[in-house]
C-alpha cells in the first residue's frame, strides 16, 4: 500500500495517515475479513468528535472508509505476528506526480515555476512529517521509473488534463497522460485485429478474453478511427482531445453488440421486476 499524505491536516511524525485509496495490494483471508466486519459491527469509528477508527485514525479524506480503517487494524488491532502491513515507495507504485511538501495555497499543489505568476508557492513543510522530504518528490520522477499511476494531480485523462502547466509537475504528467491514451490505443488495435479463423461469438462479452475482432461492422470501425482524429497536442493526447475539458474529449468506441446486449439486460430485469411485483401484490 502506500499513504496518502496530501490529506493530512497537520503534517507530524505521529499525525494519523490514510492509506491511499489508489493503490492496494492483499492476499484475501476469510479470518481477516471477519475481523474487520467486528469492527464495523461494533462502531469502532468515533464521529463526534471526529477522531476516526479506535479514536485514533481520523481527520482525513477519507477516514471512515477502507482508507481509515485499514490502518487501524494493521497497527492497533491484527494480532501479534499479523502485522504484515508494508508502505511502499510512492513514487513508483501509486505515482501521482505529488509534492511532498505543503503549498502556501489552502490546498495540496505542484511546485510552480513562477510562484509570483502563480499566486502560490511551496513552503518547507513536508506532509509526512519528516525535516528532509525530496526522496519523495513525486513530481519529479520521470514515468518510467514508476510501475502503476494514479490520475489525482494530474486530473484524468478523459477529462483532457492540461497536465498542470507552469509548474514541476507538468512534465510527468504529460507522459503519464500519453502513456494512459497509448493504452487505450492498443487497446482499439487489439479490438480490430482479424483473425480468419476466428468464430465470432453470440455476445460481444465472449470475445473478451481473445480481445479481438469486437469492432467489425463497417460504421464501428470509421467511428473508432474518427475518433483519434483530435487536434489537441497530438504527441500528447494522440487524437483523443479537441480541447482541454471533459468535453474535448473523444470517448471510446464500444464493441459492437454492446448496445444491444444492454438494452436486453435492461428488459430482462424491468420483466423481473415486474413479475415480483405482481407476486407481491397478489391476492392471498
Amino acid at each position: 500500500f502506500t499513504r496518502d499524505y496530501n490529506s493530512v491536516k497537520h503534517p507530524s511524525l505521529n499525525a494519523p495517515v490514510g492509506i491511499q485509496g489508489g493503490f492496494l495490494v492483499v492476499k484475501p483471508s476469510l479470518e481477516v475479513l471477519d475481523r474487520f466486519k467486528t469492527i464495523l459491527r461494533r462502531g469502532e469509528f468515533l464521529l463526534d468528535p471526529r477522531k476516526g477508527w479506535g479514536g485514533k485514525f481520523g481527520g482525513f479524506e477519507g477516514d471512515m472508509t477502507f482508507q481509515g480503517i485499514l490502518p487501524y487494524y494493521y497497527e492497533m488491532v491484527a494480532p501479534e505476528g499479523e502485522h504484515n502491513e508494508i508502505e511502499l515507495d510512492r513514487c513508483i507504485y501509486n505515482q501521482m506526480a505529488d509534492n511532498p511538501r505543503k503549498s502556501t495555497h489552502r490546498f495540496p499543489r505542484a511546485t510552480p515555476l513562477d510562484p509570483e505568476k502563480m499566486g502560490f508557492s511551496d513552503t518547507t513543510k513536508c506532509r509526512d512529517g519528516r525535516e528532509d522530504c525530496s526522496d519523495t518528490d513525486c513530481q519529479r520522477v520521470h514515468p518510467r521509473d514508476s510501475v502503476t499511476a494514479h490520475f489525482t494531480f494530474c486530473h484524468k485523462p478523459w477529462d483532457c488534463s492540461d497536465g498542470l502547466p507552469g509548474t514541476v509537475a507538468h512534465e510527468t504528467c504529460s507522459v503519464l497522460l500519453r502513456e494512459w491514451y497509448g493504452v487505450r490505443r492498443e487497446l482499439e488495435d487489439w479490438w480490430l485485429l482479424k483473425d480468419p479463423n476466428f468464430k465470432r461469438a453470440k455476445t460481444w462479452w465472449d470475445n473478451i478474453d481473445d480481445q479481438r475482432n469486437l469492432y467489425w461492422k463497417a460504421e464501428t470501425v470509421d467511428q473508432v478511427y474518427e475518433h483519434r482524429s483530435g487536434s489537441l497536442n497530438v504527441s500528447t493526447y494522440l487524437g483523443y482531445c479537441d480541447s482541454f475539458g471533459e468535453n474535448g474529449y473523444r470517448s471510446l468506441t464500444h464493441p459492437d453488440g454492446w448496445f444491444e446486449e444492454q438494452e436486453k439486460a435492461v428488459k430482462k430485469e424491468l420483466k423481473h421486476q415486474h413479475k415480483l411485483e405482481n407476486a407481491i401484490n397478489k391476492p392471498w
